[in-house]
């Protein structure tokens, strides 16, 4: 301990300075290798993440592209979506309109056809009653001639109209 008390910062000795000299160099080229690797190290870890910072950027970039691009397709699609509908309107409507074309043509066939029934069913019957009236006037003038060869026709002619009047209420 009694070299100690000789030492002075001031003054300092001359093989103070050497050892320090020398450990300082000794250090100084033993950190410089190693810290060398280090720094080589923290370099190339520094290029990584600029490089991957550049990436992350450049994929956000393509990111928002995609993005704007995914915006422009969904209003395209919503687009065609809204033409298909408005052209799925207008088919259904023309369809619509022809339906009731067909429908009210239709309707006229049949109530023409159903005048001409009622028509042709009129004249049939009047044809009907026509004959039927020919032959109660053939009856009856026959029967007359009959009376009248035998006398009272009067009564008969009431009774023949009766006799019809009963047969129209039993037909």
């Amino acid at each position: 301990m009694f070299f100690l008390v000789e030492f002075s910062v001031l003054n300092p000795s001359f093989g103070l300075i050497f050892w320090t000299s020398l450990i300082f160099i000794l250090v100084w080229v033993f950190l410089s290798r190693f810290f060398k690797n280090i720094a080589e190290a923290l370099e190339n870890r520094e290029n990584f993440i600029d490089g991957s910072l550049t990436k992350a950027k450049k994929a956000e970039a393509a990111l928002a592209g995609l993005e704007s691009e995914k915006e422009a397709m969904l209003k395209e699609a919503e687009q065609k979506g809204l033409e298909i509908i408005r052209e799925a309107e207008a088919i259904k409507k023309t369809k619509i309109a022809q339906g009731e074309a067909r429908g009210k043509e239709r309707e006229k066939n049949i109530l023409e056809a159903a005048e001409l029934d009622k028509a042709n069913r009129m004249k049939e019957m009047e044809l009907n009653i026509q004959n039927q009236i020919g032959q109660s006037s053939l009856e009856i003038a026959k029967k007359l001639l009959q009376r009248e060869l035998e006398g009272n026709h009067e009564d008969f002619v009431k009774a023949q109209i009766a006799e019809l009047q009963d047969q129209e209420l039993v037909a």
